[in-house]
């Protein structure tokens, strides 16, 4: 499953890749490893794969070693190894983190074309909202290891139906003349340690809507008028 079916992009690429092992000779393991095809096709869907990502000069980068490359090209590279076995889904954790903000850019677009080109689905986990409104389709918003919100992108950036969404969005930065004075939104307490989660739903210590039964029970995610969220607020019964 895991490389096959599955393909993972790390956080931080120089230690994803064998710092021991040719970029080449990694790439061929991992086709070898899961598809059926000889040495010397392994050879050319490396290649071809390296050609793919925006490697320049495969033939010749394909005998390098990851230290030989720069920060972007490396990660270049780990997308392309995440792709040799033909997945059906990618998980792209934090992918840019480690980059210039120009790299990160090219990263984001090379993953989108990739994805839209092949069929591929593209699981991207990250902090930075801008990342996430200029790339997903469908967001998840997690809170203390569970999903608090999920719905269209724009529906949920635009319009946040649980509370913890709805100050996550505040907390961001708004370039125009009449937010220059404005105060940012700020989510009292701390994130709960995860065998400290408190009884009930666990941003009731935070929370500004909270109210009796949050405390008592844990929602599950319920229908909202953009997608669903973990919140009673959204209770039929309430509404």
């Amino acid at each position: 499953m895991r490389g096959r079916r599955i393909g993972m992009v790390f956080q931080d690429p120089l230690t994803s890749l064998n710092p021991l092992y040719t970029i080449g000779r990694q790439l061929e393991e991992t086709i070898l490893t899961h598809l059926q095809v000889g040495r010397a096709g392994a050879r050319r869907r490396a290649l071809a794969a390296l050609a793919e990502v925006g490697i320049p000069a495969p033939e010749s980068r394909f005998h390098h070693y990851p230290h030989q490359f720069s920060g972007g090209m490396r990660q270049r590279v780990v997308i392309a190894l995440a792709l040799a076995a033909e997945p059906v889904l990618v998980i792209a954790d934090e992918p840019t983190t480690a980059l210039d903000v120009s790299i990160q850019a090219q990263i984001i677009a090379l993953l989108k074309r990739l994805s839209a080109e092949r069929g591929v689905a593209v699981m991207l986990i990250t902090h930075d909202m801008g990342v996430i409104a200029e790339t997903a389709h469908r967001v998840a918003v997690m809170y203390a290891g569970r999903i608090v919100e999920i719905g269209p992108v724009r529906e949920v950036i635009h319009s946040p139906q649980h509370p913890y969404t709805a100050g996550l969005m505040g907390s961001i930065p708004k370039i125009s003349s009449s937010s220059i004075k404005t105060s940012l939104v700020q989510i009292d307490g701390s994130m709960p340690r995860l065998n400290a989660i408190p009884p009930g739903c666990a941003f009731n210590p935070r929370c500004p809507k909270r109210f009796e039964r949050c405390f008592a029970e844990r929602p599950a995610l319920l229908r909202t008028p953009t997608g669903e969220a973990a919140c009673w607020l959204h209770e039929p019964r309430r509404a």
